[in-house]
């Protein structure tokens, strides 16, 4: 159990969700439900926020602004944030891992697999986040300028990939120059924020592909990329073989 550490539920029928929050018992046992987003950022939770769920069954949410303003709160952007669609609702959720969700799941499918997709993105996170640069310690990077740029955009990539397309994007989060990103990269790391970027895709996808029954379709949308073909190709040209044979091959 991860201890002082919180879930969150936004929902405006709260009995619809919280009927399944049991089965999340086993991450920790202190739940917040809020009727909507605006209620749930008046209260800054002092506590260490896991996971945010949201409820938008109904279809009614402008899902890209409810993220978007999520994510801009420092506290909530390393949270894992899960949306609950309706059965039908593939294109919604697809929306939802676009505008920065990192799952959702087709309200059917709750009682079943919501901790166990919150187990998995739990175990893939840490260990890519903290493993990703092994014998590389960010802290020891010096000029200070270099090491926030490295830190803020190693931070933005390894919680984002699904939705930060490349450097001149990440630039606009991480507040330096695409120019001053890509030489701090290759300064201290020995490479440009784009491989770093395109290592760390392949990274998580391995994993995910490994660790999870996803289809193909959606670690591609998960990992940041357009469509299966781009990812299936990308992967290939760096890993040797598709994705559906290293599946195989790992599982």
């Amino acid at each position: 159990m991860h201890d002082g550490k919180l879930i969150v539920v936004v929902s405006k029928v709260p009995e619809r969700i919280s009927k399944f929050t049991s089965n999340l018992r086993s991450f920790t046992s202190n739940f917040l439900f809020f009727s909507d987003v605006s209620s749930f950022l008046a209260r800054r939770s002092q506590s260490d926020l896991l996971l945010i769920v949201i409820d938008d069954v109904d279809d009614d949410l402008d899902i890209d602004e409810t993220l978007n303003v999520l994510r801009k709160v420092d506290e909530y952007r390393a949270a894992i944030i899960f949306v609950i669609v309706s059965e039908d609702g593939h294109d919604s959720g697809i929306t939802a891992l676009k505008a920065g969700s990192n799952d959702y799941l087709a309200f059917p499918l709750v009682d079943r697999e919501l901790a166990a997709r919150v187990r998995i993105h739990l175990n893939s996170y840490t260990r890519t986040n903290e493993n990703f640069l092994p014998g590389c310690s960010l802290n020891d990077i010096y000029p200070l300028e270099d090491r926030v740029i490295i830190k803020s955009a190693v931070w933005y990539i390894n919680h984002h990939i699904s939705s930060v397309t490349n450097v001149s994007a990440l630039s606009l989060h991480v507040g330096s120059s695409e120019k001053d990103i890509n030489r701090a990269f290759r300064t201290h790391l020995g490479q440009t924020a784009s491989a770093y970027m395109r290592a760390f895709r392949i990274t998580k996808a391995k994993d995910l592909l490994v660790k999870t029954r996803f289809p193909i379709i959606q670690i591609a949308q998960e990992v940041g990329y357009s469509s299966s073909a781009n990812f299936s190709t990308a992967f290939k040209n760096i890993v040797g073989m598709s994705p559906t044979q290293y599946r195989v091959e790992n599982v």
